[in-house]
C-alpha cells in the first residue's frame, strides 16, 4: 500500500497529466460534498411544520374549521386576532402587536404543554427585540432593559399587559427560533368563544412543508387568501435555489469522473508505451 502511494506520489510530480486528475478529483468531492449539503437542507426543511396565515370573508363558522382541520398534513387550525397590548415591566412600557390563537393550537405551533393559571405571552427574538427598542424608545429616562434581556428566557420575566384599561399579570417568554415565517410574532392564548365571535383571520399549521405548492392551491380552491404570501414566496425561491445547486453540482460531479476516467485511459495509454 505505501508503494502505491509512493508512486502515485512520484508519477503526480512526473506527469502534468496526474495533477489534472487530482484537480478533477478535488473538484468531484467538493461538487459531490455540495450536493449532500443542499439535499440534506431540503430534507430538513421539508419536515419542519408549515404555517399559513388565511383571511376570509366575515367570521369563521365551526363547518369552515372542521373543512381545513381534515385537510391531510393538517395538525392544527385557530382562529385569529389581531389586537395591541402595551406590555409593562418594572415602570417601563410600550405597545406591541399580539396574535390572539385557540391554546390547543399554540401548543402545537410552539411545541409546548400551556400551564394553567398565569397568562403566557410568546414572542419570537425578533418581536422582543422591536419590544426593545419600543420601551427604549418611550422611556427615556428608563432605558436600562438589560435586565429584561436577561431574564427573558424559557421559564418567563414577571410583567404586567392590558388589551384596554386594566391591567393584568402575565409570563413574558421567549420562544427558540423554529423557523416563523414572520419577521416578528407575538402570541397569547384567547379563550374560544372570543375567537368564535370576533376573529376574521385564520391561522393553519401543516405537519411538514411540501414542494409542489399544493397546500397553497388546496387553501386558494377553498377561498382563502394567504396574507404570509411573500415569506411562502420567498421559501419556495430559496427551495428552487437549492435544487438548482443540486441540478448543477450533480451535473459538475458527473463532467469531473468522466473527465478523470478519460484522462486516466489516455494515461495508461502513454504509459504502456
Amino acid at each position: 500500500m505505501n508503494n502505491k502511494i509512493r508512486g502515485f506520489l512520484r508519477l503526480r510530480k512526473q506527469s502534468d497529466t496526474v495533477k489534472v486528475i487530482c484537480l478533477f478529483a478535488l473538484a468531484a468531492a467538493a461538487f459531490f460534498a455540495s450536493v449532500i449539503y443542499h439535499t440534506w437542507d431540503i430534507y430538513r426543511f421539508v419536515n419542519t411544520p408549515a404555517e399559513y396565515v388565511l383571511a376570509g370573508e366575515g367570521t369563521i363558522s365551526p363547518k369552515r374549521m372542521d373543512e381545513l382541520a381534515q385537510m391531510g398534513d393538517v395538525a392544527g387550525v385557530s382562529r385569529q386576532m389581531e389586537v395591541s397590548i402595551t406590555v409593562m415591566y418594572q415602570g417601563m412600557s410600550t405597545v406591541v402587536k399580539c396574535n390572539l390563537l385557540s391554546q390547543d393550537y399554540m401548543e402545537k405551533l410552539l411545541d409546548i404543554k400551556l400551564p394553567t393559571g398565569t397568562k403566557r405571552i410568546y414572542m419570537n427574538e425578533a418581536a422582543f427585540s422591536e419590544m426593545l427598542q419600543g420601551i427604549s424608545e418611550e422611556n427615556e429616562d428608563l432605558t436600562d432593559v438589560e435586565s429584561l434581556k436577561l431574564a427573558a428566557g424559557s421559564t418567563g420575566v414577571n410583567i404586567r399587559y392590558s388589551m384596554a384599561e386594566t391591567y393584568k399579570s402575565a409570563k413574558l417568554i421567549v420562544a427558540k427560533e423554529d423557523g416563523q415565517d414572520e419577521k416578528d410574532f407575538t402570541c397569547i392564548a384567547e379563550a374560544e368563544g372570543r375567537l368564535l365571535r370576533e376573529a376574521y383571520g385564520l391561522r393553519v399549521l401543516f405537519e411538514r412543508h411540501d414542494l409542489d405548492g399544493l397546500h397553497v392551491e388546496r387553501l386558494r380552491k377553498l377561498g382563502y387568501e394567504i396574507e404570509n404570501e411573500e415569506a411562502v414566496i420567498t421559501e419556495e425561491n430559496e427551495i428552487r435555489t437549492k435544487l438548482l445547486h443540486i441540478q448543477y453540482g450533480l451535473l459538475s460531479f458527473g463532467i469531473c469522473l468522466i473527465a478523470i476516467f478519460t484522462l486516466k485511459h489516455a494515461a495508461e495509454k502513454g504509459w504502456d508505451r
